[in-house]
Order: C-alpha cells, then structure tokens, then sequence
C-alpha cells in the first residue's frame, strides 16, 4: 500500500527564484493599495461635491470642499496603508511567521505612495467637471463620469481576480451611489 504525501508548499527561495510568480505576486499586492486608495476617494469626493452642491448651489464652495476632500483623503488613506503595513510586517514578526505574501510584497512607503496617487488621481475625477462647466451641468456629468469610473475600476479589478468583471464594476457603483444618496440628502437638509 503506497502512501501518497501532500506536496510541499514552495519555499520563500523558490518564489524569490521564479519572476513570474514574483510580478503576479507584486500586482496582487498592488491592486490592494490601488483599490483601497481609488474606490475610497472617489466615492468620498463624488459624495462631498454632491452634499456641498446641493447645500449651497455654489461653485466655489463645491471646488474647495472637493479639492480639500481629495488631497485630505488622498494623504489619509497614503498614511493608513504605510500604518497598516508596518504593523503587518511588525506583528509577523513578533509572532515568528511569515507574512502574507500579497500584503507583504510592497514596502510600507511603496504601499502609502501607490495608495497616496490612486486616491489622488480618482479623486480628481468627479473634481474635473466642476473646473469646466457651470455648476447645474458640472453636478451631473461629474456623476455620469464618476460612476464610469468606478464601474471600471471594479471590472478592471474583476478581470484580474478571475471574478465577473461586470458584478464587481456593480458592486463599486452600488457602495458609490449609497454614499453620494448620503451626503445628497445631508446637502438637502442643510442648506445654506
């Protein structure tokens, strides 16, 4: 009677050894930061330019509550990942294990700086049509453009995790149109 014994996992050399496997594992980690910092800006500055458009009607109030909103969040959210990364890396090491592979592959200042862009370039989008067109026209386009952008960013993401890319590019609208229905409504209760 023959034994059969469950295969080995790799070890931490052979990945080192292998590029293939080494980028798969970098945009995996990547993908985490470029999520974490683009679907959270996006949405957090679709939803303060609604709440602040509707609440005042003022253009000049929308730009600087977006613009404060985009760099505020975009260092944030650069700060968190760098914060939760140490702190990974930390713990693992104390505990004596080793890390995860995927959330270990990028230094704690690549993560905060890959997470620090994404969350600032996504939180231009809804920002940009503001810049162009008067207010009554800038309101629906920059959610037009805005849930585009978010509709490919979760497909994008969906296409690389093997899910279906259209449920995942939903699923960014959904968790989008639920905070930018929150601040509306704030917008509307409190207007100035």
């Amino acid at each position: 009677m023959s034994t059969t014994h469950p295969i080995e996992p790799s070890a931490p050399q052979d990945l080192a050894m292998s590029p293939f496997i080494r980028r798969a594992v970098v945009e995996r980690a990547t993908v985490h930061e470029v999520l974490m910092g683009a679907q959270d800006n996006l949405t957090n500055v679709l939803a303060v330019m609604l709440g602040v458009s509707i609440g005042s009607g003022r253009a000049d109030l929308v730009a600087l509550a977006g613009m404060s909103a985009a760099v505020a969040e975009s260092v944030s959210m650069g700060g968190v990942l760098y914060s939760s990364t140490r702190a990974e890396r930390a713990l693992d090491t104390h505990a004596g294990t080793t890390p995860d592979e995927a959330r270990s592959t990028l230094a704690p200042v690549q993560s905060g700086v890959v997470t620090f862009a994404a969350a600032f370039l996504a939180g231009l989008i809804p920002l940009a049509p503001f810049v162009v067109l008067p207010l009554t026209v800038a309101v629906p386009v920059s959610i037009g453009v805005s849930v585009g952008a978010l509709f490919l960013l979760g497909a994008a993401i969906g296409r690389i995790s093997g899910a279906k890319w259209w449920r995942d590019g939903f699923r960014l609208v959904l968790v989008a149109g639920l905070a930018a229905l929150a601040a509306a409504a704030i917008g509307t209760a409190f207007r100035i």
